[in-house]
């Protein structure tokens, strides 16, 4: 398969592949991936069907790189960048990635969509899932440089036990089996679940202290709304 072009040498070509990227993601929060065709994109970018597939290649690789934007956006913010690496940018980037669900969730099912539905060729091109399990992975390096985690942990199949936790969470969300605010609350305990028997006693503990806030707020959340209904049926 051709690859895409690399560097862009003008401003022009630059804005042009912003404004590409930036109309793209307009159609993603309103459509699903599926309804979203070449043609619709070129016309709401002013450009040629024939720039885009000299620039992305394919639809789904164009939709794959509008999609990788936010997901940069939300690795980079502020929340996440101040705290520090290892296991607590871990658990700053999983609060972070599930606030993004929670203020655009039409996008974010369509995301989700578009990730589950391309191939095993364009995922090893494109490394949507497979940049999840990089990232915990990079992560856990750190933490296993800083005596975080416990002696022999294998870095690697850890990572892997993340990533596969957390998009076995969106799925859940996905399919309306769980609402946004479980999604929040799953991914969170299951993250310091699979990582608890891994860590030193220190970190055991904070990560223990984060299960409790988690599973408070749920307890009140469900508080307030048996007494809700009670109300209601007054």
């Amino acid at each position: 398969m051709a690859k895409g072009r690399g560097k862009y040498a003008s401003a022009v070509q630059v804005e042009r592949r912003e404004r590409i990227l930036k109309e793209t993601l307009k159609l993603l929060a309103s459509m699903s991936p599926g309804d979203i065709s070449m043609d619709q994109i070129a016309e709401a970018s002013g450009v040629s069907t024939k720039t885009l597939y000299n620039l992305f290649n394919t639809r789904n690789g164009l939709l794959l790189a509008a999609g990788a934007q936010v997901r940069e956006a939300n690795q980079s913010s502020e929340p996440v960048v101040s705290e520090p690496a290892g296991i607590p940018r871990i658990i700053a980037l999983t609060r972070r990635a599930m606030d993004t669900f929670a203020e655009s969730p039409a996008f974010m099912e369509s995301a989700v969509s578009l990730v589950l539905s391309i191939s095993a060729d364009e995922e090893a091109i494109y490394e949507r899932v497979g940049r999840t399990q990089q990232w915990f992975y990079e992560q856990l390096l750190v933490a296993e440089a800083d005596g975080d985690l416990l002696p022999g942990t294998n870095c690697t199949q850890l990572s892997h036990v993340l990533a596969a936790s957390q998009w076995g969470c969106t799925l859940l969300w996905q399919k309306k089996l769980i609402s946004i605010k479980e999604l929040r609350q799953q991914a969170l305990l299951k993250h310091c679940l699979d990582l608890k028997s891994y860590c030193a006693p220190h970190r055991q503990a904070w990560l223990e202290e984060i299960e409790s806030s988690v599973t408070l707020n749920q307890d009140a959340e469900q508080a307030a709304a048996s007494t809700e209904r009670t109300r209601a049926a007054a």
